[in-house]
């Protein structure tokens, strides 16, 4: 953390975001086990070991599931559910805590699908999910191929949004223009997310409620946030004049750089460039909602409240002050810090 955007930001001072630092090192030792426990259970040339959700961002706590998948960029064998099987195993040994009951993860998933499978009907919300999260919240486990395999997947994809994007086909090139096809998607993935989050509250009666709509304020607007961010800092870069012949290639490299960070660290890049004086309204909410979170008896109290108890409910009131306090300040640095940006959000953030 101290060489990264995230830890300049901290300026030196070690009880800054003690929470985020608590939870990158243990995501850290999480990844190494791991890595240790798959070892060499994956085909080397085509299987990925990619986790999701908080372990990829970083920011694993007490009660954290594992979100995972092993990606097949490759020929389908009927021998890859014995690895889903066996790796199951493994975690179940190792006390990880399952994916939740949507199936989005904890199995099998095919990269051709996630290529080609961008809108339509075959682009199902499980799909969907899958694709945007790869891209936004991602990390594949040490294990032998698995970085290869998942940054060769994530190339295809980003290419496919590039390559098919109006403003990037043709002679009309221009070097200043953002991938709108991949932020419509990025939008589209938040808004679904919103969907979903209300849809789940009637198919679950309500369980979990209170502790799904502080992540939705939070950990999920952080991942929409940091894709727009990702979507227009191409034009940000102020390299207009380059050779137009390379545009399609250099775009797609530097949504791929964006793509091996994590969501925070994203959001630190832009904060520490365009507004460094909201460093503190930002990330220290973001490291409170993590200290909610690693606190087992709110976290488990947060999971018990129906929406009629959690406007009386004094960890709840607290959680959704730091939300807000976290809303304000995000909107401030999309409007009110830099006119580059703001001009990008009102051109780029509605139409």
């Amino acid at each position: 953390m101290r060489d990264s955007a995230l830890g300049k930001l901290r300026n030196g001072d070690d009880t800054r975001w003690t929470n985020i630092a608590a939870a990158e090192l243990s995501s850290a030792g999480k990844l190494q086990e791991l890595a240790n426990m798959v070892g060499d259970l994956l085909p080397t040339d085509e299987g990925s070991f990619v986790v999701f959700g908080s372990m990829a961002r970083r920011e694993f706590t007490v009660d954290s599931d594992l979100d995972w998948t092993i990606l097949v960029d490759g020929r389908a064998d009927s021998l890859h559910l014995q690895l889903v099987h066996q790796l199951r195993k493994r975690l179940d040994e190792a006390k990880f805590k399952v994916p939740g009951p949507t199936e989005v993860f904890g199995g099998l998933v095919f990269s051709h699908d996630l290529v080609h499978a961008v809108g339509g009907d075959e682009d199902t919300n499980k799909n969907m999910t899958r694709r945007l999260l790869l891209l936004l919240e991602s990390a594949a486990v040490d294990t032998p191929g698995s970085h290869e395999v998942r940054s060769r997947i994530v190339n295809a994809i980003l290419s496919r949004y590039v390559e098919e994007d109006a403003s990037f086909i043709g002679s009309n090139t221009r070097a200043d223009r953002i991938p709108r096809f991949l932020l419509n998607d990025v939008v589209r993935f938040w808004r679904t997310m919103a969907v979903d989050y209300a849809n789940k509250y009637r198919a679950r009666a309500g369980d979990k409620w209170a502790l799904r709509n502080i992540k939705l304020r939070m950990s999920r607007k952080l991942l929409f946030v940091s894709g727009f961010f990702m979507c227009i800092s191409w034009a940000l870069r102020g390299q207009v004049g380059e050779d137009e012949s390379f545009v399609t290639q250099n775009l797609v490299d530097h949504l791929k750089d964006w793509t091996e960070k994590t969501p925070l660290e994203s959001l630190a890049t832009v904060v520490s460039r365009y507004a460094p004086s909201l460093a503190p309204d930002i990330f220290d909410n973001y490291d409170a909602f993590l200290a909610l979170l690693n606190n087992d008896e709110k976290r488990k109290g947060l999971e018990k409240l129906s929406p009629d108890e959690a406007y009386e409910d004094a960890v709840f009131l607290e959680a959704r002050n730091v939300a807000l306090k976290f809303d304000a300040a995000l909107t401030k640095l999309m409007f009110d810090t830099d006119d580059s940006v703001t001009q990008l959000v009102k051109k780029y953030g509605v139409f």
